[in-house]
């Protein structure tokens, strides 16, 4: 079986608009990572990434879970003030709620209460609970696994968009659906249709999103390279088209959001536990 390149889809205005921010990488069973954080008096900025996430808000007084759909383009999630969370970000395209068909269309720019998915009450009572991080990361992999085992997603997804997905990762989204169909044999139509049924968005939704993504991840790097440099790697055929499509997604220039994490202390805000 061809093996899936991971990814590291990234919300870094998450980080910045927290009290705290803890991390843990696990990417394994479609899960890229964990993450916990105490919110500030602000909404959140929420970014394209093409994931996922399950966001459990840990408000003693009225706890409640989400499984929240990628944005199309910037926006703002209000989450409570001063609230611990603790959420799950899973692969792009990848569909968390296991065995059930359909969800990753309905999840496009949209919440879905968690409860109305997962019917797994001593799980959301541990993590609801818990202010240890890793105590609520060990309670929904007991969870999890125990279905992702059982239905092992792997085997039943389609295989034509696993293929190609993996393509666009490896070519930072550098590939066009017209080459997909090239590649495969399949007609652009099919292709477009089979994305759209497994992971809710188009091969060319996904393309822009990973290059954008990948974008994000280079910017966030404290080696800082200049944005000629990058524009080039990520297929870019100038810098100012490179500029003005991250700036269509953060509401900010790369120079200017570079700016902006150094002003927030981005990387000392951010903390990678293993």
């Amino acid at each position: 079986m061809e093996e899936l390149l991971y990814i590291t889809p990234k919300q870094p205005f998450f980080v910045t608009a927290s009290r705290s921010y803890l991390k843990y990488v696990l990417n394994k069973f479609g899960i890229v990572h964990f993450y916990q954080c105490v919110t500030g008096e602000e909404p959140v900025c929420v970014i394209p990434d093409g994931s996922a996430d399950m966001l459990f808000c840990c408000d003693p007084a009225a706890p409640c879970a989400e499984l929240c759909g990628t944005v199309l383009s910037m926006n703002y999630t209000v989450m409570k003030p001063c609230t611990l969370y603790f959420g799950v970000r899973f692969l792009p395209g990848f569909n968390p709620v296991i065995g059930q068909v359909g969800i990753m269309q309905e999840l496009v720019n949209n919440k879905i209460d968690l409860s109305e998915l997962i019917h797994d009450e001593r799980m959301m009572e541990g993590i609801f609970t818990s202010r240890d991080f890793k105590e609520q990361i060990n309670c929904f992999m007991r969870s999890y696994l125990s279905i992702y085992r059982r239905v092992c997603p792997q085997e039943y997804g389609n295989l034509l968009v696993r293929h190609s997905a993996i393509t666009l990762f490896r070519m930072y989204g550098n590939v066009s659906v017209e080459e997909m169909a090239s590649d495969t044999g399949y007609s652009v139509r099919y292709i477009n249709q089979c994305f759209k049924d497994e992971m809710g968005l188009s091969p060319k939704q996904l393309a822009r999103i990973i290059r954008f993504q990948t974008a994000v991840s280079a910017l966030n790097d404290p080696r800082e390279r200049s944005l000629t440099e990058i524009a080039a790697d990520l297929g870019y055929f100038d810098q100012a088209h490179f500029v003005h499509d991250f700036k269509s997604y953060t509401g900010l220039t790369p120079k200017k959001y570079q700016s902006f994490l150094k002003e927030e202390e981005f990387r000392a805000r951010l903390n990678v536990i293993k």
